[in-house]
């Protein structure tokens, strides 16, 4: 699941931008890591 969300993002963002997909890439990669964080801290 983690790794099709990337590669959707990846791909919208070649898409919309023409470029930058790394940069999605490492956003999203941290978005998730920051939500997992919460959720195992007990956050809803």
């Amino acid at each position: 699941m983690g790794a099709q969300m990337l590669r959707e993002v990846a791909s919208k963002t070649n898409d919309t931008a023409g470029d930058g997909t790394t940069t999605a890439t490492v956003l999203a990669q941290s978005i998730v890591r920051e939500g997992l964080k919460a959720v195992a801290a007990g956050m809803n």
